[in-house]
């Protein structure tokens, strides 16, 4: 009498379980992205930033401005210190999976908040969008 109901109960804390589990999986993996970006950020490496963003991010940015944009910001915060992940948000919906990761970064310019939106395609992460929130970087 009590099993039927536990059934649906089981099934339904396992696949969010299953579920949290591959996020998890997903969050740790786009945050490896944010320090290869952060990596090729420091060295200056803006082409393979634009090359390996997803379409949809060079779709919305010319080159040259992404190039100028992001030259400027290297140029007034400087070099990244350290970075600490602040808070996330996974979209798993029927066009893909997207995750967002809010760090709290320390340059040698300048303390600050990033938002990194990464579209994930198969093993992959690809930059979707990013967004620098920096007083450094509106006075200097």
């Amino acid at each position: 009498m009590f099993r039927k109901p536990l059934l649906p109960l089981l099934f339904v804390f396992s696949s969010a379980w299953i579920i949290g589990c591959g996020a998890q999986k997903d969050i740790e993996a786009a945050s490896v992205a944010v320090a290869q970006f952060h990596g090729q950020l420091d060295h200056q490496d803006y082409r393979t930033i634009y090359k390996n963003a997803d379409e949809r991010f060079r779709g919305a940015s010319k080159q040259n401005d992404f190039f100028a944009l992001i030259t400027a910001i290297h140029n007034k915060l400087g070099t990244v210190q350290r970075s600490s992940r602040q808070g996330f948000f996974v979209n798993f919906n029927t066009s893909g999976t997207s995750i967002r990761l809010t760090y709290a970064t320390k340059f040698s310019g300048g303390d600050g908040q990033e938002e990194f939106l990464w579209s994930k395609s198969g093993d992959n992460f690809r930059l979707l969008g990013y967004h620098i929130n920096w007083n450094a970087l509106i006075s200097k």
